[in-house]
C-alpha cells in the first residue's frame, strides 16, 4: 500500500509541476490551436462603371453621372435604359431602340415627354442625355436620331425630318 500510495504522490507531483510551467492554464488556452492562413487573399471583384449624362435640374445643364454597367453589354438599347433610369422621369417613355448601320434610332412615345409636355429648354437636355451617352459609349454608333412611335420627330417644340441626324461625332 506504501508503494501504491507513494506512485500516487509521484503523479500528482508530475501533474502539479507541468501545470506550473504554463501562464495560462485557461480552459479557451488549452484547447486552441494555432491555425496557420495558407490560403490566398479571395481577390475582390472589379465594378466596372460608366458614364452616362444626367440632368441637373437646379442649373439645367446636363451632367455626367458614374453608374454599374453589366460587362456583357454595351448596346443601344442597353445604354438608352440607363440614360432612362438615371433621369428618373417616369413621363419620359421609349417606344423603340434600334440601330442602322452607325446610327443609334430612338423612337420616343408620341404622348409622353420630352415629345409633350415639355419646354424646349428641358426637351433639349433631355435629347442631349441620350445622344451624349450613347456615342460616348457604344461602338461603331457614330451618330444619334430621334422620331416618335408616329414617325418623324415632331414635338411641341421642333420637328425633325425622318432620319435626321441629330447628334455625330
Amino acid at each position: 500500500m506504501k508503494k501504491l500510495t507513494g506512485l500516487l504522490c509521484i503523479m500528482l507531483l508530475s501533474v502539479a509541476l507541468t501545470a506550473c510551467g504554463s501562464d495560462d492554464v485557461s480552459p479557451e488556452s488549452t484547447s486552441k490551436q494555432t491555425i496557420e492562413d495558407t490560403s490566398e487573399p479571395i481577390p475582390s471583384p472589379k465594378m466596372e462603371t460608366i458614364t452616362v449624362f444626367t440632368i441637373d435640374p437646379a442649373n439645367m445643364a446636363i451632367i455626367p453621372s458614374q453608374v454599374k454597367k453589366n460587362e456583357d453589354d454595351d448596346s443601344v438599347e442597353y445604354i438608352t435604359n440607363l440614360v432612362l433610369e438615371n433621369l428618373e422621369d417616369g413621363e419620359i417613355k421609349i417606344s423603340e431602340v434600334t440601330q442602322k448601320d452607325d446610327c443609334a434610332v430612338i423612337a420616343f412615345d408620341s404622348k409622353s415627354k420630352p415629345v409633350k409636355g415639355c419646354s424646349e429648354e428641358m426637351e433639349d437636355l433631355i435629347l442631349e442625355c441620350f445622344a451624349n451617352s450613347i456615342l460616348d459609349n457604344v461602338e461603331g454608333v457614330h451618330a444619334v436620331s430621334f422620331c416618335t412611335d408616329k414617325g418623324p420627330y415632331i414635338s411641341d417644340n421642333k420637328e425633325m425630318a425622318a432620319d435626321e441626324i441629330y447628334a455625330s461625332r
